[in-house]
C-alpha cells in the first residue's frame, strides 16, 4: 500500500471556512490532514460517495501513540468534532 500525502494544518484554521474546505477536499482526494501534534485524520471514500473519516487526537511524543481513534461517517460532524477539540481540549465522541 502506497503511503498518503499528509497536509498540515494550522491550529484553529479547521475553524474558518477555507480551512474546512481543505480539509475536506484533501481528505476527498486520498490525502490525511494533520494539525502538528493536535489531531490527524484520513478517510476512506467509497464508490457511491459515502466516506469514514479516522480521526486521531493528541499525540503522546514520547511513545509515538495518539490517545484517542474516533470514526465520523459525515465531513461536517467531522469537522464540528474538531473545533469543539480544538477550542475545549475536550475529545469528542464519534459516531
Amino acid at each position: 500500500m502506497a503511503a498518503r500525502t499528509t497536509t498540515e494544518l494550522e491550529r484553529q484554521q479547521i475553524f474558518t471556512a477555507s480551512g474546512a474546505d481543505s480539509f475536506r477536499s484533501e481528505l476527498l482526494s486520498g490525502r490525511t490532514v494533520r494539525c502538528a501534534n493536535l489531531w490527524m485524520a484520513s478517510a476512506q471514500v467509497y464508490n457511491d460517495g459515502a466516506a469514514e473519516i479516522e480521526i486521531f487526537c493528541s499525540l503522546d511524543i514520547r511513545t509515538d501513540r495518539w490517545d484517542a481513534e474516533i470514526y465520523y461517517y459525515s465531513f461536517e460532524r467531522a469537522i464540528a468534532a474538531l473545533r469543539e477539540y480544538e477550542q475545549t481540549g475536550n475529545i469528542p465522541e464519534g459516531e
